[in-house]
């Protein structure tokens, strides 16, 4: 067994990776890949063709379930996987990877043959892992969180998209509880699923309702540059003004900072478009708040710098319909000079 790492960006825990490879004289199937966590992930592969890779995607698993990314038979050479949790999951996308760049299109299914351009084409660079153990019959890479839910990554997947959903779930633990039943039944209900689907089905039309949730509830924000965005949000926690972050948005990509009904009459925004060696800050950014260089969350914003904090500059922004924001960033809101970059850890 052999652990291998993850690319994270702002993650409540982590998913972490481990690959087992198939004794040579089992069946010959092909590269499986496992999720044991409780995140619905979707999967793209890069196959060694000559002196290019061929890119393909996405393979989408449920917690719980194991598909053949890579059919048999195959050359002894590694091959390479990239892989993003579903965009329903609060807490922003989580994403595995490596150092190994190569083409994706996220609009849909794709099969890229060995493109390098990649911009150029209007196409992502997204850093692949190296699978390197991986004998003619095949081997097995298994996607696993720190609660090590095994067979229980089914349920702790459905307890993870309840509360994606707007359930109030105390923990997701892959435990079978009363709490967890309850939440099942009325989602059932409400969307008046009848028969009661089974546990794949039950996963399929929650990604589905918090897709839908997602559109109207939720601090959402959409980075519609062709340039990663760092961001950070601040909000009021009774007198005191709390800021929390980072999240790193990828060009085109949205991610959720807040699921569920947003009540809160305004919020405010640190966005950083980072172009070379420059942040480019948002332009109606007035208000300066406490961050840090790592993962943080920071109540009260006074005396910052005694704290051992930075500041930067957020921007406000109102929710007008008590319910949800979704918050689109365009070039054009970006100051075209700001700080250096680099914050981030």
């Amino acid at each position: 067994m052999r652990t291998l790492t993850i690319t994270q960006i702002y993650l409540i825990g982590f998913i972490g990776f481990c690959l087992w490879a198939m004794p040579r004289n089992a069946s010959a199937i092909g590269q499986e890949m496992c999720n044991e966590t409780s995140y619905i992930i979707y999967m793209a592969t890069g196959i060694p063709e000559g002196k290019k890779v061929r890119t393909e995607g996405w393979v989408r698993l449920r917690p719980g379930q194991c598909r053949i990314v890579l059919p048999a038979p195959f050359s002894e050479a590694p091959y390479y996987a990239y892989g993003y949790s579903s965009e329903v999951h609060a807490g922003g996308r989580q994403q595995w990877g490596g150092r190994e760049g190569l083409c994706v299109d996220e609009t849909g299914n794709f099969s890229l043959n060995g493109k390098d351009d990649c911009a150029a084409l209007g196409l992502h660079t997204r850093y692949f892992n190296t699978i390197d153990v991986n004998p003619p019959e095949g081997g097995r890479t298994v996607l696993s969180e720190p609660a090590d839910f095994g067979k229980r990554a089914e349920l702790a997947g459905i307890q993870r998209l309840l509360k994606d959903n707007g359930y109030a779930m105390r923990n997701i633990d892959g435990y079978d509880g009363r709490r967890t039943r309850n939440a099942i039944r009325k989602f059932v209900s409400r969307r008046k699923l009848t028969p009661k689907p089974d546990n794949a089905g039950l996963i399929d039309a929650l990604e589905v309702a918090a897709k839908e949730d997602l559109k109207q509830t939720g601090l959402r924000v959409c980075n519609q540059t062709e340039l990663p965005v760092w961001t950070a949000y601040g909000r009021r926690k009774g007198r005191k003004l709390e800021t929390r972050g980072w999240w790193n948005l990828a060009p085109k990509a949205c991610t959720t900072l807040l699921s569920g009904l947003f009540k809160d009459k305004s919020v405010y925004l640190y966005a950083g478009l980072v172009q070379k060696n420059i942040e480019r800050t948002l332009a109606s950014a007035h208000e300066k708040y406490c961050v840090s260089d790592v993962l943080f969350a920071i109540s009260g914003q006074n005396k910052c710098t005694l704290r051992g904090y930075e500041t930067r500059p957020f921007a406000l922004y109102k929710n007008e319909s008590g319910k949800g924001l979704t918050i689109n960033l365009k070039e054009q809101d970006f100051k075209k000079a700001s700080l250096l970059a680099g914050l981030r850890q």
